[in-house]
């Protein structure tokens, strides 16, 4: 699936979040090539690309270490697929991550890239995310504590309710331009139960659960592998049994 956007609010948002004119948008398909079929999770949640760059953008409920871990996967998932190669490594375009974080964020924006932090020098401008802090955003609003621009608007008005986002539409051309396109999304049941905590919450519980697998094989290796040394059995046996390394059966004496 490809399509040219028309003009609607992703545009201006996306703007404003890397701070530079789109002239245009494409929607690409957000299914990730599975290399593995135990992978779960590998559609994302919009996909686009520019002139210069492939853009995922992520719709996060909360925002924690799995989540991060998940979004990490992403990126770099997306990275492989947008790299020819050849003779040489070959870079189709630049992948930035946006992160619309809707709760637990530590601040309204931020951006990262890969930086040497021994040498303090940017390792590459080839992968970027960006965190948005929409909960961070709306506090400052409900506040007054500071006078919006029209970028801040449109992030603000993705988490009011519909009177909220009247009473703003109101006071800001920018608002009411796009409202209605906010208010049909916010009452579209399939678009509030992608992006809903309970859909989230799920999500985390089956990375947990899936982690809790994990690690309960791994102890079991362990557990395995010290019964065995204990019988006085070689390392390496018990390397080709257990599927433990060396030096992690001798980490265990």
């Amino acid at each position: 699936m490809k399509a040219v956007v028309k003009p609607n609010i992703l545009k201006p948002l996306l703007e404003y979040i890397l701070e530079k004119e789109i002239i245009e948008l494409e929607i690409l398909n957000p299914n990730l090539i599975q290399d593995y079929f135990k992978l779960r999770g590998q559609r994302l949640d919009l996909l686009v690309k520019t002139k210069e760059e492939t853009i995922n953008v992520e719709l996060n409920s909360n925002y924690n270490e799995e989540i991060l871990i998940r979004n990490l996967h992403y990126i770099f998932k997306l990275a492989s697929e947008n790299t020819e190669r050849g003779n040489k490594y070959k870079v189709k375009n630049k992948i930035v991550q946006i992160n619309l974080n809707f709760i637990n964020s530590k601040y309204e924006k931020c951006e990262y890239l890969l930086y040497d932090k021994k040498h303090e020098i940017e390792l590459t401008d080839y992968i970027k995310i960006c965190n948005i802090g929409i909960d961070k955003y709306i506090k400052n609003y409900y506040n007054n504590s500071k006078k919006f621009t029209k970028g801040e608007e449109l992030v603000i008005m993705l988490d009011l309710e519909k009177k909220e986002l009247e009473e703003l539409s109101e006071k800001s051309d920018i608002v009411d331009n796009f409202k209605e396109d906010v208010i049909k999304a916010n009452e579209d049941k399939l678009v509030v139960e992608w992006i809903s905590r309970e859909e989230e919450q799920k999500q985390y519980e089956e990375v947990m659960y899936e982690k809790g697998i994990t690690q309960g094989i791994e102890q079991n290796k362990k557990e395995n592998a010290k019964k065995m040394l204990e019988l006085n059995m070689d390392l390496e046996t018990i390397s080709k049994v257990t599927g433990l390394t060396i030096e992690e059966i001798n980490d265990l004496k």
